[in-house]
């Protein structure tokens, strides 16, 4: 256990805020009487993210045979979830910028490990009904949000933490506890709690380090955590990329994971196609995945 992390999140004056629009798709998509207009209405309003949520579906994420023009056709598609899914994606992606900071951590390789293991989750869910594709897909994203926050409150702690793992001592979890005395699964916990994400996103948040959970008996956490796993065992770092020498062989259970993943390479190009129609295409990526 760490340090209080919602007194962290209070010591933060420029902590950016859940993007409105992206609140409010939040909230919309969980209501029965919400209609395809109403969605297509409200994201309208984010010509950024309008324009983030067409190229998302056409691009090979989705590969639907027919061209997607308007953010309505989008919304019939996809469904309500997986504009969700999608809204929340590319908002949190502009939510936390760039520090300038060279400490070792790239935010496109943080984004990469985040998606991943979002596409990970979302195909997990799918083949093991362990909980609801999209919201396997958010929780997914949002894992190590927690980490952003830590990076931007203690930047020098937080490039000790990075150095540390970088060197192969510790996981970067662990080491950053060392530094901080912080859990990021905690403030990212805390984080949601302030969102006011559903109740199910935020404990999977918070469980995402715990080895011990599996998608079949602990739901939409142990799917999350079981994809985690997965991404680390291969090395696709949070934040960093490093040589870890020959791959070890997997656990049956991990093997049992990534073959309802589709497999790793099926999910890193799914990340990768992701990631560049809802940011562009990222100035690094895991070496071992090119």
């Amino acid at each position: 256990m760490g340090k209080d992390a919602s007194e962290l999140l209070n010591r933060v004056d420029d902590l950016p805020p859940l993007p409105a629009v992206a609140a409010k798709v939040m909230s919309m998509a969980e209501d029965d009487k919400t209609s395809a207009m109403d969605l297509a209405g409200v994201l309208a309003t984010d010509q950024a993210l309008t324009a983030k949520l067409i190229r998302i579906s056409n691009s090979a994420y989705y590969g639907f045979a027919r061209r997607i023009s308007t953010v309505r056709e989008a919304v019939v598609m996809l469904g309500f979830k997986q504009v969700r899914q999608v809204s929340v994606g590319a908002s949190m992606m502009n939510a936390f910028k760039r520090n300038g900071v060279d400490d070792g951590f790239d935010l496109d390789l943080f984004w990469g490990h985040s998606v991943a293991v979002a596409v990970a989750s979302e195909a997990l869910a799918r083949k093991t009904l362990g909980a609801k594709p999209e919201d396997a897909f958010t929780a997914g994203i949002l894992h190590d949000i927690g980490r952003l926050v830590l990076r931007q409150v203690m930047p020098q702690e937080f490039a000790r933490a990075v150095a540390i793992a970088r060197s192969g001592d510790l996981p970067l979890h662990d080491a950053e506890f060392e530094t901080t005395g912080y859990q990021h699964d905690e403030i990212g916990q805390a984080l949601g709690e302030r969102w006011k994400f559903p109740g199910h996103l935020v404990d999977a948040v918070r469980c995402h380090h715990d080895g011990s959970l599996t998608a079949a008996a602990d739901g939409l956490a142990g799917v999350v955590s079981q994809s985690n796993q997965l991404m680390l065992h291969y090395g696709l770092f949070c934040g960093y990329d490093m040589d870890i020498g020959e791959v070890p062989v997997l656990s049956t259970e991990l093997e049992q994971v990534e073959t309802a993943c589709g497999g790793i390479d099926r999910v890193l190009a799914k990340a990768f196609s992701f990631i560049e129609s809802a940011s562009g295409t990222p100035d690094k990526w895991y070496a071992k995945a090119s």
